[in-house]
């Protein structure tokens, strides 16, 4: 019996998931500085795009992301 069974990951999903992954890290990490030297409204866009950029980078490492967005 297989316990993990089910689809393979392409190297393209898989680069796309890091990418996105480093984008959401980078910008949560820009809204906790920004916020440590008293930049609130830079600090809460840092934090709605890293919420953004997660909830898309977990849509695309449980494909769910019908099409792969990668920034490069």
């Amino acid at each position: 019996m297989l316990l993990f069974a089910g689809r393979r990951m392409s190297v393209s999903r898989i680069v796309c998931g890091i990418i996105w992954g480093l984008v959401a890290l980078i910008t949560a990490v820009g809204g906790v500085a920004e916020l440590t030297i008293g930049i609130v409204g830079g600090a809460v866009l840092c934090f709605v795009i890293a919420v953004l950029t997660g909830w898309y980078d977990y849509r695309v490492w449980t494909f769910r992301a019908r099409r792969l967005w990668i920034i490069l």
